[in-house]
């Protein structure tokens, strides 16, 4: 092989390469430089499915540059290589996962370089999941908003609600079965947002419906946020482990309820939440339960008014009553004391008569009218007078003017 001296681009080549042999030898590069297969780790961009499953990996290094580079899995390895990581993480392999892959550099004439996967560890693509979930907690942790949704008061009843989930979504369907009757009954207000939840578009799209939701509680207090989906694998749950997503919900005005369709992984949004339920229809169990015990509250309550009402009016008539009684009484005592009273005078009275104060000893002085002579200044000289005692009268005649006492 002759390659072109650079101080004469004009002259034409003495020997050259077909295309072909060139590519040729660069495969006997490759297989001379990489004997046999190695892991490697890498973060899936994109995945086409067909007969076979095309990967494009890629690694951002540390100077900015980004390593790109196609994988095949092969339709003979490809049933045995995607049930090992189902079992593992519940899910197949999808862009935006972190993968250790143990593969075959090739590199072919007509399709260039590219690995062949000959095996997987899932167990990578789990730990990294839980790496970056710790990281992500921390930093929350360290920020003094981790717990912070956890202390609003729990919801003694709810009205005005508003939810995000994925558009068409299981879950969804599953949670308005049981809500959808009480919103036609007019006993909940939910306002629905969609949102994407997993893929590179996840975590912006889910960021966009909580601050949607927190604009709707500034016009009118929520009284939860519910963020709904239905179950899915860990890989796929993993897009839910965002930091502003879950820094959006730590700090939402109102408590925030999770039903993520999964009871033993942990996804950050859980941890964040006010109160974590395992599926969408357990969250509307908990949204109707408390909505019909708060009902049930209500009308003890207006029970106990009722009751409450009708014993003030027992004890108001009552009362009225007893009152009525004791005014009788009292008036009976005065009516009698007025008798008594009426009795003493009229014995008194009685006591005063002329013929009882004859009997005294006393007499009566009558003019000639027959009148009671009560002064001296009544009597003349010469008038006839009489004086009456108990057993008779002598008359007598004034022959002098007697003075009157001072």
């Amino acid at each position: 092989m002759t390659r072109r001296k650079k101080t004469d681009p004009a002259r034409p080549p003495e020997q050259f390469l077909e295309l072909s042999e060139l590519l040729a030898y660069v495969g006997q590069v490759i297989a001379r430089g990489v004997p046999g297969a190695v892991w490697v780790r890498a973060e899936v961009a994109s995945v086409t499915d067909r007969r076979h499953l095309y990967l494009d990996l890629v690694q951002a290094g540390e100077d900015g540059e980004v390593a790109k580079c196609r994988a095949t899995v092969w339709a003979r390895e490809r049933f045995s290589l995607e049930g090992k990581f189902r079992r593992a993480t519940g899910g197949t392999l999808t862009a935006g996962l972190k993968v250790l892959l143990f593969c075959e550099a090739t590199f072919h004439e007509q399709y260039g370089f590219s690995l062949n996967v000959l095996d997987i560890a899932p167990e990578f693509t789990l730990g990294d999941a839980a790496l970056r979930l710790d990281a992500l907690r921390e930093t929350l942790v360290r920020e003094g908003v981790y717990g912070l949704n956890r202390l609003h008061p729990a919801p003694t009843d709810f009205d005005r609600l508003a939810v995000i989930a994925p558009a068409g979504a299981a879950g969804l369907g599953d949670f308005r079965r049981e809500i959808d009757p009480l919103e036609a009954a007019g006993v909940l207000r939910p306002v629905y947002l969609e949102a994407t939840f997993q893929g590179r578009d996840g975590a912006p799209s889910l960021l966009r419906a909580v601050q949607a939701a927190a604009d709707l509680h500034a016009q009118e207090p929520l009284d939860a946020l519910i963020v709904l989906r239905g179950g899915g694998a860990v890989t796929d749950l993993a897009w839910l482990n965002d930091l502003p997503f879950a820094r959006a919900l730590a700090t939402f005005p109102a408590p925030v309820i999770t039903g993520l369709g999964h009871a033993r992984d942990d996804t950050l949004p859980d941890e964040v939440a006010h109160t974590r339920t395992d599926t969408p229809s357990k969250a509307a169990a908990l949204i109707v339960r408390t909505a019909a015990q708060a009902a049930a509250q209500a009308q003890e309550d207006a029970r106990a008014v009722r009751a409450h009402a009708a014993q003030i009016l027992v004890d108001a008539d009552a009362g009225a009553q007893w009152a009525l009684d004791r005014a009788r009484t009292a008036a009976g005592r005065h009516v009698d004391r007025a008798a008594q009273d009426v009795d003493a005078l009229m014995r008194q009275a009685l006591g005063l008569t002329p013929q009882r104060t004859l009997a005294r000893g006393y007499a009566l002085v009558r003019g000639a009218d027959g009148q009671p002579v009560t002064r001296a200044a009544q009597v003349h000289v010469g008038d006839t007078l009489t004086l009456e005692w108990t057993d008779g009268t002598v008359p007598v005649t004034a022959d002098d003017s007697p003075a009157p006492r001072e």
